[in-house]
Parts: C-alpha cells; sequence; structure tokens
C-alpha cells in the first residue's frame, strides 16, 4: 500500500501520457523502480533501453584480427600474382611455340634459346634477333633501333 501512495501521482501522468491501464502503469512502474519518465519512454520507444552491443575485444583478440587481416591481404596478393605470373608463362609458352614453328622454315637458324641464344647477323628468321652483341644488345635489333632512330630524326625534321 505504501508504493501505491506514493505512485499515485505518477500513476496518473503515465495514464495520461500513455495508453495505459492503471494495472499496467503500476506494473511498469514497478519494473522502472518508480521512475514515470522510463515508463513513458519504454512506451514512446520500447527499444530505448536496450543498450548497444559494445564490442570490447581485449588487446590479445585485435592483434589476432590484425595478424588475421594482414595474412588474407598478403595471400590475396600471392594467388594474384600467382595468377599473373601463369598468365605470363602461358604467353611465352604461345609465343616460344610460334617461334619454333617459323624456325622450321629457316634450317640455317642456330638461335635456339635457352640454349643458343645467338645466330648469324644476316639470318633470315624474321624472328631471329641475330648476334648477340657486346652489351647484351642483339644485332637485328641494333638495325632496328637505328632505322627507327632514322624515322624519328625524319618525323622531327619534317
Amino acid at each position: 500500500m505504501n508504493n501505491n501512495k506514493r505512485y499515485n501521482g505518477a500513476i496518473a501522468l503515465i495514464k495520461s501520457q500513455t495508453n495505459y491501464t492503471e494495472e499496467e502503469a503500476k506494473e511498469k512502474l514497478e519494473k522502472w523502480e518508480g521512475n514515470y519518465m522510463n515508463v513513458i519512454k519504454e512506451y514512446l520507444n520500447p527499444n530505448f533501453n536496450k543498450k548497444k552491443e559494445v564490442n570490447t575485444k581485449s588487446t590479445n583478440e585485435k592483434m589476432m584480427y590484425e595478424i588475421r587481416n594482414f595474412m588474407d591481404t598478403a595471400n590475396a596478393g600471392y594467388l594474384r600474382r600467382k595468377k599473373e605470373e601463369e598468365k605470363k608463362n602461358e604467353y611465352l609458352k604461345k609465343v616460344y611455340e610460334k617461334f619454333l614453328e617459323v624456325k622450321k622454315n629457316y634450317p640455317d637458324c642456330k638461335y635456339n634459346p635457352p640454349g643458343v641464344v645467338t645466330c648469324d647477323t644476316d639470318c633470315k628468321n624474321p624472328l631471329c634477333p641475330g648476334e648477340l652483341l657486346p652489351g647484351n644488345i642483339y644485332s637485328k635489333m641494333k638495325k632496328n633501333e637505328v632505322t627507327s632512330n632514322k624515322e624519328k630524326n625524319e618525323v622531327i625534321n619534317l
């Protein structure tokens, strides 16, 4: 009975602000230990007192999360590089097979990488780079450089 006398004013206020009956208002007041404001807030927003889950991780958990994240990133990078390397090797294999096909038409060509990396300067094979000169430059490539430089000069001089 003592609680009812104490809650009379609060129950009247709650009833005027909500559509609770007197019994519901008493229940809610008891639930909220006499705090009529919380009863009204709960009526307006039933989720108002639900605390957001605070993500408190220990230092060890944070460390392990960062390590996993780092390793996942490193693994993704490794897989990407491995795939690119496989594509590159596939391309080089196709180029080498094409070179071998063309080389069949030129039996005098000595160029056969990776074993023999030089040939004659005047080799007729269009895919053969020619003789390996000092400075790791091939003779046919050097001719092409001179030709392309002349073309560049001609274009510039125009």
